[in-house]
């Protein structure tokens, strides 16, 4: 809790002030719950044996209980998660207990009217453009994972919620189905995603909590958050990094924004720090809400713009992006693109003839007549004079007409017969 009540007169204070060491935390003066009179104490913040860090807030006191109607009571939180969880959990002695399906894809939620589409919900001249509703599921996780958020995942509270994953016998703990927020957490889930160790990777979807850390941008300008930034796990330092390919659906997350994001985690070794990290590809796969440091208020979980039609073919994940690997299956090697089935070669057309020079096949000369015609009359000389130029690039000379090369040949043959004579 990060907010409380001085018992002897009502004030309230809040647990960002214990950094301070103002007199009733210093003096120990008797706090209580800010909703109800159970007794509380404040907590500093402090770093776990396992590494787990946490921020400074207010826990029950020893044998404390929060009343029935305190928000904070886990009893009552845990029958309201089970009254709007569609059939998804049930109770089992004081125990929420979360079904799961097989896979990811089951999470969708029934088709939605597309943004780009004429609106519905029109209230006078303003039209309703609310985030989508987030899955059943989804939306219980993230109230669980705030409820813990506010109770700075108190042991005794996240004892309170186990998952039974689809073909399990049997129920597994909080932490088997949600990692975070602490290095321990983190790095459990690292590991079992990691190839080259002997542990087993979930064969369930996962979700990852954290808070943002640092926002930063790729070379193409889509921004990406850190969840976790530098985790030292057993001497070794990775990141916890959620991204996606479609920039409205990380850019609502600023830093201290606290993040569920489910989906198919991997690890990805590429770059300078490894990192454990999900490609976001729709808009329920991510819930957040704000927490406000001074008074300790929260928002209700949400989930960023649905994509439109246009986003989703503008922004479609590209092809040379790496994908990450599935919830209970190992990376492996990327298949070989097929080549393509061999193209016959297409034959060649005979060359189409000139419509102007048509080619014809040589024809003999024409038979001599037994009279010969008149000769055609000799062209006078041209006149002396400079000699003419010629051209840049002459005339292509073609055949004559047969009936021009007979003729011309029957004149020859007459003046020669009379010249001998």
């Amino acid at each position: 809790m990060h907010r409380a009540r001085i018992k002897d007169n009502g004030q309230q204070i809040f647990a960002s002030q214990i950094g301070d060491q103002p007199a009733w935390y210093t003096a120990k003066h008797s706090l209580t719950c800010s909703t109800c009179s159970a007794g509380v104490h404040g907590k500093g913040t402090y770093v776990k044996r396992n590494g787990s860090s946490y921020r400074a807030h207010f826990a029950l006191n020893p044998r404390a209980a929060h009343e029935t109607t305190c928000p904070f009571n886990p009893t009552e939180f845990i029958a309201s998660i089970a009254r709007d969880a569609q059939d998804l959990a049930h109770v089992e002695d004081g125990v929420l207990k979360l079904a799961l399906p097989g896979d990811v894809q089951d999470l969708t939620p029934p088709e939605q009217t597309d943004p780009d589409g004429p609106p519905h919900a029109v209230t006078g001249q303003q039209i309703d453009t609310a985030p989508p509703p987030l899955p059943p599921l989804l939306n219980c996780a993230a109230k669980i994972a705030r409820f813990l958020q506010l109770n700075a995942f108190d042991n005794n509270a996240v004892q309170r919620f186990r998952v039974q994953p689809q073909g399990y016998k049997t129920t597994i703990p909080w932490g088997r189905f949600c990692y975070g927020p602490t290095a321990a957490a983190y790095g459990e889930l690292a590991q079992r995603l990691d190839p080259t160790t002997t542990k087993r990777a979930p064969s369930y979807p996962v979700a990852v909590y954290g808070t943002v850390q640092r926002v930063r941008h790729d070379r193409k300008g889509r921004p990406f958050v850190f969840l976790a930034d530098h985790t030292d796990l057993d001497g070794r330092e990775f990141e916890v990094v959620l991204r996606s390919m479609h920039p409205t659906l990380i850019e609502p997350l600023t830093i201290g924004t606290h993040v569920l994001a489910v989906g198919e985690w991997s690890t990805f070794t590429g770059s300078k720090v490894p990192q454990l990290r999900l490609f976001a590809e729709q808009a329920w796969q991510i819930a957040y809400w704000h927490t406000d440091e001074t008074t300790g208020s929260t928002t209700q979980p949400t989930s960023p713009p649905a994509l439109t039609a246009r986003q989703r073919a503008t922004h479609a994940p590209s092809k040379q992006a790496p994908r990450p690997t599935k919830p209970g299956q190992r990376p492996t090697a990327p298949r070989p693109t097929p080549a393509p089935p061999p193209v016959a070669p297409t034959p060649l057309a005979p060359p189409a003839e000139a419509p102007d020079t048509p080619q014809r096949a040589p024809q003999p000369p024409a038979p001599l007549p037994d009279t010969p015609p008149a000769a055609p009359p000799t062209p006078p000389a041209p006149a002396a004079g400079p000699p003419p130029q010629q051209p840049a690039h002459p005339p292509r000379p073609t055949s004559p007409p047969p009936s021009r090369r007979s003729g011309g040949l029957l004149g020859w043959l007459t003046r020669r017969r009379k010249r001998r004579s």
